[in-house]
């Protein structure tokens, strides 16, 4: 019943990559380096454009349009344009934020909050609506912004939403839960992104740009609430992205810089600058994903936050190490 939608999926998604690529060279249409990626020379970076028309299309092919997936499509549309817009003339930090917000809104308007979550205690917790769009938009403009964050290495915000797709749909398939149009939309999402890595696993022939990074980050961020306010999965397997986006906030602002200014202080460059090869870097990253996606299937709400928790103080050692080696390396 899946292999069809995935095999169409990844199909789509890796000739629409080449053609983005065919053409954007052939014009050259080609974006200069940013503060955040690692290559030295200009990369075309439409893949974006592969990623997003995929997906579009297989989705409206494929799935019944219910009031909350036409505001998802509309609110990821928003989304796309403003990072294809930041692409091509480079946005300032406001106008973006004030098109996250737009699609924020959209995708409340059309039915797409959280509502309640599961009570690690037992029951679940139901939130006024007050909290409830107030938790809803921190998650969605959180989650967005850390995966284009992330997208600094080959292959790695790709892998990330590939890993959160695979997870989602094996959870849709639970018994308990029974998704199977969750389950679709994940795997749809599962092949674009594979048919797209293609093109962008290191050495990357082609870039997704911030109208990709922006536009998936905002998907799955809201994929993890229409399927149900899975936000302790989704949390979990995103808990590397989001605690490295976390950082980067605190330190930038602890530093007098713009929140939203572009460097290459984030953990995997971290990890670049003490010696660890660029593919290396990527597959450490994708598999803690993976393991915490594999986990996240067969724990419970307290075992999912106690994960967490262990992230965090992982994460924060790790850091604390690199910066001793790279104070030793120093002259």
């Amino acid at each position: 019943m899946f292999w069809l939608p995935f095999i169409l999926a990844f199909v789509l998604s890796y000739v629409l990559t080449w053609v983005m690529k065919f053409v954007a060279i052939n014009y050259k249409w080609y974006a200069s380096t940013t503060l955040h990626q690692t290559h030295a020379k200009s990369m075309v970076r439409l893949g974006g454009v592969a990623i997003f028309l995929a997906f579009i299309i297989l989705f409206l092919l494929m799935l019944e349009l219910t009031l909350p997936r036409i505001g998802l499509l509309l609110a990821i549309t928003i989304i796309f344009l403003m990072g294809l817009w930041d692409d091509i003339f480079n946005l300032k930090p406001w106008l973006k934020i004030v098109f996250q917000l737009l699609a924020v809104a959209v995708a409340i308007s059309f039915g797409i909050h959280i509502g309640q979550i599961a009570n690690p205690f037992g029951g679940v917790i139901v939130f006024n609506q007050f909290w409830d769009v107030f938790l809803t938009a921190t998650w969605l403009l959180v989650v967005t912004n850390a995966m284009n964050l992330l997208d600094g290495l080959d292959g790695l915000a790709a892998g990330v939403t590939g890993i959160f797709s695979v997870v989602l749909f094996w959870l849709s398939l639970f018994i308990i839960v029974n998704q199977p149009e969750t389950a679709l939309i994940a795997i749809i999402l599962f092949g674009v992104v594979l048919g797209f890595l293609r093109w962008n696993w290191h050495p990357a022939k082609i870039f997704m740009g911030d109208s990709g990074s922006n536009m998936l980050g905002f998907l799955i961020a809201a994929l993890a609430i229409i399927s149900g306010a899975k936000l302790a999965t989704a949390a979990l397997i995103l808990a590397f992205p989001i605690l490295d986006a976390v950082w980067a906030f605190v330190r930038r602002i602890r530093q007098g810089k713009h929140p939203f200014l572009a460097d290459k202080e984030h953990l995997h460059h971290r990890l670049l600058s003490v010696g660890v090869a660029h593919k290396n870097v990527v597959l450490i990253i994708l598999s803690l994903v993976a393991l915490l996606g594999f986990v996240s299937l067969f724990s419970g709400t307290q075992t999912k936050l106690i994960l967490m928790a262990g992230v965090v103080v992982f994460i924060i050692l790790l850091i604390r190490s690199i910066i001793l080696v790279q104070r030793r390396k120093r002259p």
